[in-house]
């Protein structure tokens, strides 16, 4: 059969000090240190403590949803009607915010004559924008910019 062991405690009957050393030594928390965060008064780290072992949680930073101009041109029609755009002086507006989206990207072609307010736009959809006669908010500083950048003949 297999010998079971004795436990500690009864090992150590007959012995003065249970393997805890000296009495000094068995004096609850304080030969410990203390319970918890005593002791940490008085001392100009406390002031810190939250700055150490934490990592700072980063904001969630919400990405913009983007639309194609293909998209766009199929639905504008039931925004109007649907009262998410208006229709002014042969203009359709769309209102980014409104909407719900923050860019519009250039895939896809525009049927019609828009006007975009509260929405960033990538090159090709601002291009094509302007050339189906549509608006842009801040168009003559884009126009500049396209004069900048081109290309110097050497």
């Amino acid at each position: 059969m297999v010998v079971r062991q004795r436990r500690k405690k009864n090992k150590l009957r007959g012995h003065r000090y249970h393997g805890g050393g000296d009495t000094k030594n068995r004096r609850g928390a304080g030969s410990r240190g203390g319970v918890g965060r005593a002791g940490s008064h008085k001392h100009k780290f406390s002031k810190y403590y939250a700055d150490f072992g934490t990592k700072r949680k980063l904001k969630v930073q919400e990405k913009a949803i983007a639309f194609n101009l293909g998209y766009i041109s199929d639905h504008m029609d039931d925004w109007v009607t649907a009262g998410k755009a208006k229709s002014e002086n042969g203009f359709i507006v769309l209102n980014g915010t409104e909407l719900g989206f923050g860019k519009i990207l250039g895939t896809g072609n525009i049927k019609g004559r828009i006007k975009v307010e509260n929405v960033a736009l990538t090159k090709k959809a601002a291009e094509k924008i302007l050339a189906a006669g549509g608006e842009i908010p801040g168009e003559e500083a884009f126009e500049a910019v396209e004069t900048e950048t081109e290309e110097v003949s050497e």
